[in-house]
């Protein structure tokens, strides 16, 4: 994985208010069926950005306990980002994705699962989020971050993504 820093946004830290933030395309791979079960039980609040194909069994399953904001201005996602507790991005063995350094821009921490991929090279377990089996137990155990918790593990993660800058990406493609 050849790291690279995400979108610009205006990144910020806000709050680390009582919700989680999903940012996604909507489909299967992604698992956002798996927050919805999970926040539910939880009794926690969701926020949902992206769309796709998987965005009307979502809904339905989210049965209102979720808000779906689909795709945003990019001022909006940085508030998003700004306020929420933490990120959950749990895809099915990705290969490379910018939501957790985007997390990271904004001071919160991630919340994925063994199972995910690239994302493990940056999400470590109660060091910049967490790292649980990808069931809704775990998950749902996992989102009970306290707001303590997720100042220092968001701190840390805001530390490790400030390294990844577009000169060192452009150095090991050149070293």
């Amino acid at each position: 994985m050849l790291p690279h820093p995400p979108q610009e946004l205006p990144y910020r830290t806000d709050a680390y208010e009582p919700f989680v933030l999903s940012v996604n395309r909507l489909d299967r791979a992604k698992r956002v069926d798996l927050l919805i079960e999970a926040a539910a039980r939880r009794g926690m609040d969701v926020v949902i950005v992206g769309d796709g194909p998987d965005r009307g069994r979502l809904e339905s399953l989210a049965n209102g306990q979720a808000r779906f904001t689909g795709r945003i201005p990019e001022q909006e996602l940085a508030d998003l980002y700004a306020r929420c507790r933490a990120v959950f991005y749990a895809p099915v063995d990705e290969d490379f994705g910018m939501v957790p350094f985007e997390a990271f821009r904004a001071g919160k921490p991630v919340v994925t699962t063994t199972d995910a991929g690239a994302p493990l090279d940056v999400v470590h377990e109660r060091e910049t989020g967490r790292v649980v089996e990808p069931t809704v137990d775990a998950v749902a155990d996992a989102l009970a971050i306290g707001e303590d918790e997720a100042r220092a593990w968001g701190q840390a993660g805001k530390a490790l993504a400030e390294r990844v800058t577009w000169d060192g990406a452009i150095d090991r493609l050149l070293g």
